[in-house]
């Protein structure tokens, strides 16, 4: 499936000092805790491939003994003191091939962490543009609940004076009051969600978001066509992880096979022998000695331990094959939900453009008709109820297509 979609960039707004989205972005990449540690996370797995490499490396042991006797037992050729100092270089010949594997294991294991961070990094920037995006729409709530209780006050100002005037009932008044104080609870409550919105913005960005810092609007001000293709999907970072997963399976499944296989080890050792205080009953002991040795171990039976553990690795490597099957299914139905979310989302915005407007227009025809005395109060109380009801929506479609297209992009994103 090929799809060219007309995409509104998400761009800078009019005021040069307010914080845009992109901003809001990189600062939060920069600074976010989460995303730090899943770097950590693949740092610490390179550390891990290094360790794994010096397998190859020799070995050098250093060790001192001394020995102080009050007492010497005479059936033995003992002195009152005598030390030991020995020096081994060791060096690993053969270990049945787990070395090797090892190695790559662990290199598998570095991989699949690089594709994790970079899966987390894709939904931790959809995360950022979602808040930021979830802010604005808050702000607009709360600007279009204050209209309305704008609307209401001049409606129970004007319906006071035709009360006085004896030309409405006392219960049309009382209608209009407590219209006006239900929206003044609903725009308290529209600020009180605003201000949750900010906090959240603040929090994803670490606290890099100053108190009364702007937050820039979305601006329809730049038309990119771009093509978010299907084929995309297969190199999700994601299936990737998975596909490292299983090779680190399969590379410990080799080096778990290397238990079958003799081990030879060479180490080659220094030995230096300290001399009592008094040169006597020391003639059987040299000063140095230096020792060669060549060892061969071989595991013949190991209780079937080494078989079993070959079956687990068999058993995860189908595990994950299967988990990634799963997965592609899943991006796949992410794909079309976005897709379909930002063609509902453009039709949703086309309509609420129209309806904002016949609305406004309504409310304007209602207000001169109970200035008229034609309509009544309830009239424009209802009428006040669809022109925030379609300003509500407006914005929610608005603000819904960017955010189609901030998850498009992200579905897409490998």
């Amino acid at each position: 499936m090929k799809n060219k979609i007309l995409i509104i960039s998400l761009g800078l707004g009019m005021n040069l000092f307010a914080l845009d989205i992109n901003e809001a972005v990189d600062i939060a990449l920069k600074n976010n805790y989460s995303l730090k540690q899943q770097q950590y996370i693949v740092d610490e797995s390179k550390v891990k491939l290094d360790s794994s490499k010096s397998t190859y490396l020799p070995k050098l042991d250093l060790n001192y003994n001394y020995n102080s006797r009050d007492k010497l037992i005479s059936s033995q050729s003992q002195i009152d003191e005598d030390s030991n100092l020995n020096i081994t270089l060791s060096y690993n010949l053969f270990n049945g091939f787990s070395d090797k594997y090892d190695i790559k294991s662990a290199q598998s294991s570095v991989n699949y962490s690089k594709f994790v961070f970079r899966s987390f990094k894709a939904d931790f920037i959809l995360n950022v543009k979602n808040i930021y995006i979830g802010y604005l729409s808050k702000q607009k709530n709360t600007q279009t609940l204050y209209e309305a209780l704008k609307l209401y006050e001049k409606q129970y100002f004007d319906s006071q004076n035709y009360f006085n005037q004896g030309l409405i009932a006392q219960n049309e008044l009382l209608e209009v009051e407590v219209e006006m104080l239900q929206a003044k609870q609903n725009y308290q409550k529209a600020k009180n969600e605003q201000k949750i919105a900010k906090k959240q913005l603040k929090n994803i960005m670490s606290g890099e978001l100053k108190q009364n810092e702007n937050i820039d609007e979305l601006t329809k001000n730049t038309f990119i066509l771009s093509d978010f293709k299907e084929k995309n999907l297969a190199n999700r970072s994601e299936l990737k992880a998975l596909e490292q997963l299983i090779f680190k399976y399969q590379n410990s499944k080799e080096s778990q096979e290397g238990n079958f296989y003799p081990k030879i080890d060479a180490k080659l050792s220094y030995n230096k022998y300290g001399e009592d205080l008094t040169p006597t009953n020391r003639a059987s002991y040299p000063d140095s000695q230096s020792i060669g040795t060549l060892n061969l171990k071989w595991n013949l039976y190991n209780g079937k331990k080494d078989n079993l553990s070959m079956l687990i690795y068999n058993k995860k490597i189908k595990q994950i094959k299967m988990q990634k099957k799963d997965l592609q299914l899943q991006i796949k139905l992410q794909y079309e939900e976005a897709l379909e979310e930002l063609t509902v989302s453009k039709l949703n915005l086309k309509t609420a453009i129209k309806a904002k407007e016949q609305a406004k227009r309504n409310y304007e025809i209602v207000k001169d008709k109970v200035k008229e005395g034609i309509s009544s109060n309830s009239d424009l109380i209802n009428a006040n109820y669809l022109l925030t009801k379609s300003k509500q929506n407006y914005f929610t479609a608005f603000y819904s297509e960017y955010l189609a297209i901030a998850i498009l992009k992200r579905v897409t994103t490998y």
